[in-house]
């Protein structure tokens, strides 16, 4: 999977940046630097603050571009309430100790910037702010909704292209050959179906076990899954990791 990169401290967008760079373990996604601008309703509708996905992308820190409502100041912090065309959210900037005010100017009824983690109390979510700045021309606005479409479409297409097996249960034998820069080049569908059964489980720590796999395949494939890991692993394309029965692509 890919996913969407930004430098919280700059003001160049990247994402949809699938490089990596060298001498880094790449075995992990790199949640900490993945920025995905949203809508709102988004980050409400997220299944917990915990290990987000959206549209199949892990999240951490998010972007939205929303009206400041509300602004309420105590000596710790200071609370924004924001709001776009999809929901509200409550935007919280702690204070540093010896700083009492905030550098941010910002003002009621007018739009703002704001990058930050999803966080909840008390059954109510709100975002912890990173960085917020206002809107200086409202073709930032236009930018910010073309880019939450532009993810989610994007997105879209990769999971279309990483699915394994429909909802209808087609089999993804149906697929034309692969191009020979293709990792599934030299393959036999078979092969390739099994092959990308294991890759989609890469992020787990183990990879997935041949019992899993036997029962993601048609039983045609099945009876024939020994032959098929065996000639895998001789080929370097998959590895056992915690037992002989685990695999991971490499």
């Amino acid at each position: 999977m890919w996913s969407s990169k930004l430098d919280v401290s700059g003001s160049e967008n990247k994402f949809l940046d699938v490089s990596q760079k060298g001498g880094q373990d790449n075995s992990k996604p790199r949640r900490e630097q993945t920025i995905v601008p949203v809508m709102i309703k988004h980050l409400h509708s997220a299944a917990s603050t915990e290990d987000i996905k959206l549209w199949d992308i892990p999240a951490r820190i998010f972007k939205v571009l929303a009206v400041v409502r509300n602004i309420e100041e105590t000596t710790t912090k200071i609370s924004y309430d924001v709001e776009d065309e999809t929901g509200t959210i409550t935007a919280i900037k702690w204070l540093e100790a010896d700083k009492r005010t905030t550098d941010c100017n910002m003002q009621i009824n007018t739009y703002a910037h704001v990058i930050g983690l999803l966080r909840e109390q008390n059954d109510k979510r709100h975002m912890l702010i990173l960085r917020m700045w206002p809107l200086e021309y409202l073709n930032e606005l236009t930018n910010h909704i073309l880019e939450v479409t532009y993810v989610a479409l994007k997105a879209e297409a990769f999971a279309k292209k990483d699915k394994v097996l429909g909802t209808t249960g087609l089999d993804v034998r149906a697929n034309e050959m692969p191009k020979e820069d293709s990792p599934y080049y030299g393959m036999t569908a078979d092969q390739t179906l099994v092959y990308k059964i294991i890759h989609a489980q890469n992020d787990s720590e183990s990879g997935i076990e041949k019992c899993d796999i036997k029962a993601k395949v048609p039983r045609t494939v099945a009876s024939e899954l020994d032959n098929i890991l065996d000639f895998l692993v001789s080929e370097g394309h998959i590895y056992t990791t915690s037992t002989d029965d685990h695999f991971k692509t490499t």
